[in-house]
């Protein structure tokens, strides 16, 4: 998960000339990750919330 803080060196790096590859590089995250907050321009990481799988034992609790 991304941190607020990271989200927050990833806008500096990039406003200062970082390549999006190196800042991935730099804070050991994806360039997928770089490059997705860096389009959107979001200020707080975006997480979904998942849905509760059932069981495959749970026909016979």
């Amino acid at each position: 998960m991304i941190t607020k803080e990271e989200l927050m060196k990833i806008q500096i790096l990039y406003q200062q000339g970082v390549s999006q590859r190196r800042i991935a590089k730099e804070l050991g995250i994806s360039r997928n990750t770089v490059r997705r907050y860096l389009a959107k321009g979001i200020d707080t990481p975006e997480y979904t919330k998942r849905e509760k799988r059932t069981s495959k034992l749970e026909p016979y609790k």
